[in-house]
C-alpha cells in the first residue's frame, strides 16, 4: 500500500507487516501535510492518493488519522452505530432469529400489561426495532485497559475489525510513548493487519521495524 502526493517525489510505502515513519522536519510542511491528510480522512478534497496495488482507495473510508491519542473514543457514535448494525444482523440471523422474536414478543406483552394497569391509553409499535433495545441497554465496548496505550491499541483493533479501516495514521506518537510502548503499538497494528503510518517532526528509533521517509528542513527527500 502506498500514499503519494504531487508535491512529493517519493512514495510513502507501508504495509500491515512493516509501517512507515514519515519525518517532516519543517514545521510549515508538517502542519500543511497533516492538515490536508486529516481533511481527506474526513471526506474533504485533497491531493493525497492512497492506493493498494493498482487500485485507488477512498482515504475517508480506508484511513483513520489520529492527532491526539489521548482523545480516541472506542464508544464514539459512529462506532456504536456500526456495532448496533452488526449486532442487528446477528440478531435476525439463523442462530438467533427465534430468540429475538420471542424477546420482542415478551416486551410487547409487558408494555401492554403496563398500559392495562396504568390510567393511560397507549400505542405500541408492533415492529420493534432491535437497535432501540441495544441503545436502551446502553450496549457499548468495555474499556478493559487502564492506560492510554492500551486504549489506543483497542481503538486500532476496533477500527480494523468493525470499521474496516486499512490504514492508521499516528501524528507525533513518539512524543507520548516510550520505545517499548511504540513497539507494542507497531506489533498490535501488524496483528490486526493494519498499515501504520507514523508522521513525526523528528526521527524516532525503530531499528529495522519501519520504512523511513524523511523530508528535511531544506525539503530534501531521503528514502
Amino acid at each position: 500500500m502506498k500514499l503519494v502526493h504531487p508535491k512529493l517525489e517519493g512514495q510513502i510505502i507501508f504495509s500491515d507487516e512493516k509501517p512507515c515513519q514519515w519525518v517532516i522536519e519543517s514545521p510549515e510542511d508538517f502542519s500543511a501535510y497533516v492538515q490536508e491528510l486529516l481533511r481527506q480522512s474526513e471526506g474533504e478534497e485533497g491531493q493525497f492518493v492512497l492506493s493498494d496495488g493498482d487500485k485507488e482507495k477512498d482515504i475517508s473510508k480506508y484511513a483513520e488519522v489520529i492527532i491526539n491519542p489521548f482523545a480516541v473514543n472506542i464508544n464514539d457514535r459512529k462506532i456504536l452505530n456500526r456495532l448496533y448494525s452488526e449486532l442487528s444482523e446477528l440478531a435476525v440471523g439463523e442462530e438467533e432469529y427465534m430468540q429475538t422474536q420471542e424477546i420482542k414478543s415478551k416486551l410487547q406483552a409487558y408494555f401492554l400489561e403496563l398500559e392495562h394497569i396504568s390510567p393511560y391509553i397507549l400505542e405500541i409499535d408492533t415492529e420493534l426495532d432491535i437497535t432501540a433495545i441495544f441503545k436502551a441497554m446502553c450496549i457499548k465496548f468495555s474499556n478493559y485497559t487502564d492506560d492510554f496505550v492500551g486504549n489506543l491499541n483497542q481503538y486500532i483493533k476496533i477500527m480494523a475489525e468493525l470499521m474496516y479501516k486499512k490504514v492508521i495514521v499516528l501524528v507525533n506518537i513518539g512524543s507520548y510513548v516510550s520505545k517499548e510502548q511504540l513497539e507494542q503499538i507497531v506489533k498490535g497494528s501488524a496483528y490486526n493487519e493494519i498499515a501504520l503510518l507514523m508522521i513525526e517532526n523528528v526521527q524516532r528509533e525503530l531499528k529495522d521495524r519501519a520504512y523511513q521517509y524523511i523530508i528535511d528542513t531544506d525539503r530534501c527527500e531521503i528514502f
